[in-house]
């Protein structure tokens, strides 16, 4: 029986996409656009295609609500008590939130309400950041010279208007983590959600909207990638904070030229998951690493360890055990509690990724599974079968280039250096994870390998924490004080008090 996710939305009442400028919604008679469901390609929504026009007068609302209007120079406390509410409600909605995540991206309906991709993985952000509001703090400085009697003490103030370009593969947590630390520092914010998920962030709109905001504070604007194009190179824009490829980043930065556009550029990773003989349990690790290429997102998350870097060994064990992981992967309904996993957001991405598959076998890999596509009742949607290969070199395009898909590449090493070595041959350096018992070399590998973020023998982000990348994976962090930072601008006053 085919899927259909027709039902679903119907019974959440979704409604054609509008925009929210300047506190009020528009139903946008301009250019409109069609939202596909990539387990079955249904059309889900018709949304607005603000375009320059739409991206203009959003701009315009949060310039003139931050030059003019009171957010900025708020008392903290006030503009606690106007954002707390967000939190409650975030709570209370969760469960369509989650749904209508689902209905996006099609991220398996348990992962889309209990992981960290949540509504209420979203709603912790947003407290987390609350809590921030009045600690925003500036330093005083001793006195450097008695030749004058001048004193030093720097402010934090808002760094400005916010473009925040979202990634499609966790709207709820994305949106969090742009949004909230911009309005908890006294920016004023424009956000585009990706074209390929939209219902779940015109909820957070709808929510954030129901807040005592003043006009122009809160901004939304959907589109494709003109929209996006139309934002990140506003000249009325001070600040564009995005999450995606790092095709699209390289625009960006380029962009951000012309007015010295501060960025945050979150973008791809081609991370190793290094595994070496000492590894608490070799089953375990290659359920790990194959199971986050082959459920959930079905490894279209940047910080996957799409290459599992492991020590010659152990990899015949770990081949073992990544397959029988497989085994237990179930496509289909997204809202079936027995789905694992997701299907590859577009038609266009599941060609790409085939072209990688088909690409690893012409360059010698060895394709030990998986790596075409389900027939019968998935054929209309954007299936891959999750593979695995062997035999990869780190030369190979599969282990060069960030798949954002279920392949995980097997590289085989003999020693610690060699490890380290193959580790820091990427253009990317985003997150990585090493899997060992010694407290030691676990020490010594992270510090050696050049990346944003590692786990030893588990990875994962929080809120409170910086997350973010070095060369290709980006500019900037997200989470904790690093957002804060990222959301202001230092100024320093000097005081002469013998005037």
């Amino acid at each position: 029986m085919s899927i259909s996710l027709a039902p679903m939305r119907d019974e959440l009442g979704v409604r054609p996409g509008r925009l929210f400028i300047a506190g009020a919604w528009h139903e946008w008679e301009g250019e409109r656009f069609h939202q596909r469901h990539p387990a079955t390609n249904e059309i889900m929504i018709d949304c607005a295609e603000a375009g320059t026009y739409g991206v203009d007068l959003a701009v315009a609302a949060a310039r003139k609500a931050f030059d003019e209007g009171p957010w900025r120079r708020m008392a903290a406390d006030d503009r606690k008590r106007v954002l707390q509410p967000i939190v409650e409600r975030l709570y209370k909605a969760e469960k369509e939130l989650a749904q209508l995540q689902t209905l996006d991206n099609g991220v398996p309906f348990t992962f889309s309400r209990q992981s960290r991709v949540s509504a209420k993985g979203a709603a912790s952000v947003f407290d987390h950041y609350l809590g921030w509001i009045d600690k925003i703090t500036g330093e005083t400085f001793p006195q450097f010279s008695d030749a004058s009697n001048m004193h030093y003490m720097t402010f934090r103030e808002p760094v400005g208007v916010v473009g925040a370009i979202l990634a499609w593969n966790a709207p709820l947590l994305t949106f969090a983590m742009k949004v909230a630390p911009a309005l908890a520092c006294g920016c004023t914010v424009v956000v585009k959600p990706s074209e390929y998920t939209n219902m779940a962030v015109l909820k957070l709109a709808e929510i954030v909207a129901e807040c005592d905001l003043p006009p122009g504070v809160f901004n939304l604007v959907t589109g494709a990638g003109g929209t996006g194009a139309a934002l990140a190179s506003h000249p009325g824009v001070d600040k564009v904070t995005f999450t995606g490829s790092p095709a699209v980043g390289e625009k960006i930065l380029l962009a951000s030229g012309a007015n010295m556009k501060r960025l945050s550029l979150e973008l791809g990773g081609k991370s190793a998951g290094i595994v070496f003989p000492d590894t608490r349990s070799v089953a375990a690790t290659a359920t790990t690493l194959m199971g986050l290429c082959s459920t959930f997102l079905s490894g279209q998350v940047c910080s996957t360890p799409s290459r599992a870097v492991v020590h010659r060994s152990l990899v015949d064990e770990f081949v073992h055990h990544a397959r029988e992981q497989v085994k237990s992967v179930r496509f289909g309904d997204p809202f079936d509690p027995a789905t694992t996993s997701a299907p590859v957001i577009s038609r266009l991405q599941q060609a790409r990724i085939l072209g990688y598959i088909e690409s690893g076998k012409q360059e010698g890999a060895e394709l030990v599974f998986g790596g075409d596509t389900p027939g019968g009742d998935l054929s209309g949607g954007n299936w891959i079968n999750p593979a695995l290969f062997l035999n990869v070199n780190n030369k190979m395009k599969i282990a060069r280039e960030e798949i954002f898909g279920p392949v995980l590449s097997v590289i085989a090493f003999d020693t610690e250096e060699e490890a380290i070595r193959i580790a820091n041959d990427s253009e990317y350096g985003l997150a990585g994870c090493i899997y060992t018992t010694d407290v030691s070399r676990a020490f010594r590998v992270a510090r050696a390998i050049r990346s944003g973020s590692i786990g030893v023998n588990a990875y994962a982000s929080t809120p409170n924490a910086p997350m973010g990348g070095v060369k290709r994976s980006g500019i900037g962090r997200e989470g904790g004080w690093s957002s804060i930072e990222a959301f202001t601008e230092l100024k320093t006053i000097n005081f002469n008090l013998d005037a």
